[in-house]
């Protein structure tokens, strides 16, 4: 994988810039703050979903909405070019230029970064993000801080990169797993215990239910023998029953033939009497029919009247209408008259204006070029304002420029400490990579002094009693002179003073020792000194933009002399504005003196053109009046025809009242007397029925007095006695049979449920082995995951030594060299047989080694051949920038490496320069 291109659109610093990407080194050089290190940052952001500290807002351009970037790459997984574009507001965008068409997806977590990974070369399920930030775009100033640190805290941040905490993360995740396991093993267990309890009474059950089915047996056989008997009694019951029914039916119909007797009897009566009754409306009705016949010609009459009082009424409201038209157009002829007066008035005063308007018209026109000039002014007095808080504005940053100017040649008297603090820094790191010797020299030279002053202990015994025994024999030997006991005393005397000298020496090498073997010191000293350098380092950075803030101050000075010649041509011209001032004030007197002549006749000239329809509509409002009055005339006369109507109706409505009472009669007793006929044919059919019921009554008193000589009821009622005792005790038996079933087959139901709990115990059993295998395998998993930790880690710690080793030589380009990762991520460095560890490293050798490590993990890990650095030779001298510069460019195990860099370093050991500029 390679990239190609990148656009950056309202990212950051950059509005809309595009810049082009070859193979090799790609050198990105500018000024500070021109945006180089955006163009990382956005393939960050694009390629790797990593925007580091910053927010989204950050990303975007002060004053744009939204950012957008566009990285054009090789894929690694097919060779073909594509288009990753992401929008701030819009997400992803993958694109396919060859096909050209847009890739179907969108989602983040779920498409977009696992297409990524593909085509990045990348495994499944990396962090992109962490990726970028530790291995393949590792931060400014941050190549050998990780590095640099203690063990402790070295193994986190290479614990990561190497996903050593995934695997217990696993063994700690799995552990819910585990105890689903063997929660689903003791569930089964304890199912299982369930089971064998719920199955302790199947025997029993059994046994009950095969005494159920034998009692059941005897009852249904004694059930069918008394069915048998009951079924011949029942036969002769039926009999006997019969007879006494065909008694009972024939006394119910001689009692209901009676009975409907006796109702004919009294339907005869309640008759005769309807008869009377109707006989009598008869005469009624012959009595009032003439009142019936005149009510309903008054009535009808009165329907006539009806028809001619809507069409007066109708009249009527025609005739009111009209009038009220009427009304109301002789009251607007009227208004129309004192209109017409009105305008005539208006008239006059407008022609008595005009000399006034025309005065008033040569004022503002006067006026409007006095305030346009007034305007003119105002404008001038705001620039010279914004020009006056402008010379304000630039003697503030004058001043604050010249006080960081001068703080700026304060650092330089700083910064020429830096070879002094770096020698100082050299000179730490070299007694720290000797503090193992000096520690055992010092270990050597303590055990030397203390059998020295052993030695000198003995040697002191022993010369004291050797002088006492010379002093012996001095007096036990007199030939033995003076002189040579003198030279012997001597000789002991100065062995005692030259050890105790030497013994004095080693104390005194040892207090030397003590400082220079006190490594917890020396790494303070060094920590202090780097610290200092750090600062110093800063204030060097610091102090190079003194040019460019000269040249700032430069211009700020040129601006200031511009805007001063500008201010004093805008007081210049603002001197006439008192005068303008005046001369508007006059004018603004001599108009409103005028009393606004312009206004009034405009006021008048509107009531003109409001009043000019009105003599039309007078003559219009005058033929109107005469219409209304014509039509009222012709509404009057047409109501004449009417004048008898009232008196018409009150005849009419006299007589109506006269024959109401006849009427009403009439009404009343119309029905009944209507009825005549049918209730006389009512009381012939009620007395031809009454007769034949009689005969019906006597024939049926004949049958029951022959029905009864043939039946015997005392037999009757011995054999219903049997009869009962048999189907009682049949009933009983009937009775309890579905008991006993309803017994057995709850029995049955139950032996049937135990069987099923005996299959689903021993379908448990098969489960709980099968459970038990799961169990002993997750527990298999878990242990493997618990120590594939450290294992894999190894491989990965000695696969990546060894990368880092090969290109660790080819960054020096020395070949007695070798580079050693150690299990606890620290950095050892082999030249011949010495062996160096980072700490002690030079600053050059420490960022190569510290590339090596890196770009190894990077090809070990990821198998991506693309790496990015940002200022890899910050507060180096030149001689090693150039060094580094070169050791970078010698690297073949990559085919595209991006390098930022603020200087010519990398200029001139690539072709492939990529200039960013200041957008303005």
């Amino acid at each position: 994988m390679h990239l190609l291109s990148i656009t950056l659109t309202n990212f950051k610093a950059h509005q809309d810039r595009h810049f082009d990407f070859e193979l090799g080194t790609n050198a990105i050089c500018g000024e500070n703050g021109a945006g180089k290190t955006s163009l990382l940052e956005g393939i960050a952001w694009t390629l790797f979903n990593h925007q580091g500290n910053y927010t989204k807002e950050d990303l975007i351009r002060n004053g744009s909405k939204s950012a957008q970037v566009r990285v054009a790459l090789v894929s690694a997984k097919d060779s073909r070019t594509y288009e990753v574009e992401r929008c701030t507001t819009k997400g992803y965008t993958l694109y396919d230029p060859q096909l050209d068409q847009r890739l179907p997806y969108t989602r983040i977590k779920d498409e977009v970064m696992p297409w990524l990974r593909q085509h990045l070369g990348v495994p499944a399920g990396t962090d992109l993000g962490q990726l970028f930030a530790n291995t393949v775009g590792v931060p400014q100033g941050t190549f050998t801080a990780d590095f640099l640190l203690t063990p402790n805290d070295r193994k986190p941040v290479f614990d990561n990169v190497l996903k050593v905490q995934e695997y217990q993360q696993v063994y700690k995740q799995t552990i819910g797993l585990k105890r689903l396991a063997e929660a689903e093993v003791n569930r089964l267990k304890d199912q299982i215990t369930q089971f064998d309890e719920r199955l302790e009474t199947w025997e029993t059950l059994q046994q009950r239910y095969e005494t159920g089915q034998q009692e059941l047996a005897e009852n249904q056989l004694l059930l069918s023998q008394l069915q048998a008997q009951l079924g011949r009694v029942q036969a002769q019951r039926a009999k006997l029953v019969e007879q006494a029914k065909a008694i009972q039916t024939v006394q119910q119909e001689q009692q209901a033939t009676q009975a409907q007797l006796g109702a004919k009897q009294q339907t005869l009566g309640v008759v005769q009497q309807s008869l009377a009754r109707a006989q009598q409306a008869v005469e009624l009705c012959k009595v009032h029919q003439p009142a019936h016949v005149a009510f309903l010609a008054a009535e009808q009459a009165l329907k006539a009247l009806d028809q001619r009082i809507k069409a007066r009424q109708t009249l009527q409201r025609q005739q009111q209408t009209q009038q009220q038209a009427l009304d109301r157009h002789k009251a607007n002829i009227a208004r129309l008259q004192l209109q017409q007066e009105q305008h005539l008035q208006t008239e006059q005063g407008l022609a008595a204006l005009k000399p006034q308007v025309t005065q008033q018209q040569d004022l503002q026109q006067k006026q409007q070029s006095l305030q346009a000039e007034q305007q003119r002014l105002s404008q001038l007095q705001t620039q010279q304002s914004t020009v006056e808080d402008r010379l304000k504005t630039l003697a503030q940053q004058t001043q604050r420029l010249q006080d960081r100017k001068a703080k700026l040649i304060a650092l330089q008297a700083e910064v020429a400490h830096i070879p002094k603090l770096e020698e100082r820094q050299q000179r730490l790191q070299q007694q720290l990579s000797r503090v193992d010797a000096a520690q055992q020299f010092e270990q050597e030279l303590r055990q030397l002094l203390t059998q020295g002053q052993a030695q000198q202990q003995t040697y002191t015994t022993e010369a004291e009693a050797a002088l006492v025994a010379l002093a012996g024999l001095r007096d036990s030997v007199p030939l033995l002179s003076d002189t040579v006991v003198g030279q012997i005393e001597g000789a002991i005397a100065t062995g005692q003073s030259l050890t105790q000298s030497t013994l004095d020496a080693l104390d005194n090498i040892l207090q030397d020792l003590s400082q220079q073997v006190n490594e917890a010191k020396l790494l303070g000293d060094l920590a202090d000194t780097q610290k200092q350098l750090q600062i110093t380092y800063r204030n060097q950075a610091e102090a190079a933009s003194l040019p460019s803030l000269e040249t700032e101050l430069a211009e700020l000075v040129q601006e200031q002399t511009t805007h001063q010649k500008s201010l004093t041509e805008l007081k210049q011209s603002l001197s006439e504005q008192p005068q303008v001032t005046a001369q508007l004030e006059d004018l603004a007197q001599q108009i409103h003196a005028l009393g606004d002549p312009m206004g009034r006749s405009r006021l008048l000239q509107e009531q003109l053109t409001a009043t000019a329809h009105i003599q039309t509509e007078f003559q219009q409002a005058q033929a109107q009046q005469g219409a209304l009055t014509q039509t009222l005339a012709h509404l009057t006369q047409q109501l004449t025809q009417f004048a008898d109507l009232d008196e018409a109706l009150t005849q009419q409505q006299t007589q109506k009242d006269e024959h109401q009472p006849g009427y009403l009669l009439y009404l009343q007793n119309e029905q009944a007397a209507q009825s005549i006929t049918a209730i006389q044919a009512e009381v012939q059919a009620v007395d031809s029925a009454i007769a034949t019921l009689q005969t019906q009554l006597q024939s049926l008193t004949a049958q029951v007095t022959e029905l009864s000589k043939a039946f015997d009821p005392q037999a009757q009622a011995e054999l219903e006695t049997t009869y009962q005792q048999l189907k009682s005790q049949a009933d009983r038996l009937e009775g309890s049979l579905p008991q006993q079933q309803k017994r057995q087959q709850e029995l049955a139901e139950q032996i049937a449920a135990l069987q099923d709990l005996a299959d689903r115990r021993a379908q448990a059993q098969d489960e709980l082995k099968q459970k038990e295998r799961v169990k002993r395998f997750v527990n298999f998993a878990r242990k493997v995951y618990r120590d594939a930790g450290p294992r894999i880690t190894e491989r990965y710690v000695h696969d990546v030594s060894r990368e880092a080793d090969r290109l660790f030589r080819e960054l020096l380009n020395r070949a007695n060299v070798a580079l050693e990762w150690t299990r606890d991520y620290e950095i050892l460095v082999k030249e011949g047989p010495h062996t160096r560890r980072f700490v002690n490293l030079s600053g050059g050798e420490q960022m190569c080694a510290a590339l090596s490590v890196r770009l190894a993990l990077l090809k070990t890990l990821a198998d991506i051949d693309v790496a990015f650095f940002d200022e890899p030779t910050t507060n180096m001298d030149r001689p090693r920038r150039e060094s580094l510069a070169e050791a970078i460019a010698r690297l073949k195990s990559f085919r595209q490496l991006f390098v930022i860099s603020h200087d010519d370093t990398f200029e001139k050991v690539t072709e492939n320069v990529i200039t960013v500029t200041r957008e303005s």
